[in-house]
């Protein structure tokens, strides 16, 4: 039997615009970058954090997915990780990183694996490894 679970997104008041990423970068308290750079053949690449919906592992590179495109960068899912807000982003399996804020709805699947569906509507399986972190950042 599978249960599934909706996550509403909070509500922002009529006429607010969203946080801007550069006001957040700015407070002391952020631990973690508003805006990643990569170097790659001499070009600087600059994605938003807010922007990203979630990363996949694609050999030596990994695959940045946000609401407009797909960035493909030569880095590492692990060092993803380290430049990621771990009360935002979760690492679901050892080649996937989600973004808390991106989730529309996670199932819980027999053998304590969840399926999480994007809002677009993509769909990440889980890995039983990593249960305990995706039950953290996306069951709370």
């Amino acid at each position: 039997m599978q249960t599934a679970i909706e996550l509403r997104q909070p509500a922002r008041p009529a006429g607010q615009p969203a946080a801007e990423p550069a006001l957040d970068a700015a407070r002391p308290d952020a631990a973690y970058a508003a805006r990643l750079l990569f170097r790659d053949t001499g070009r600087t690449l600059g994605v938003d954090v807010d922007e990203i919906d979630w990363v996949e592992a694609a050999g030596n590179y990994v695959q940045i997915y946000t609401a407009r495109k797909v960035h493909l960068v030569r880095h590492t899912v692990k060092a993803m990780v380290t430049k990621l807000d771990p009360g935002r982003f979760v690492r679901v399996r050892p080649s996937a990183i989600v973004n808390a804020d991106a989730v529309a709805r996670i199932v819980h699947r027999p053998g304590g694996e969840y399926l999480v569906t994007l809002r677009d509507g993509t769909q990440i399986p889980t890995s039983r490894g990593f249960r305990a972190d995706v039950e953290r950042v996306l069951l709370r």
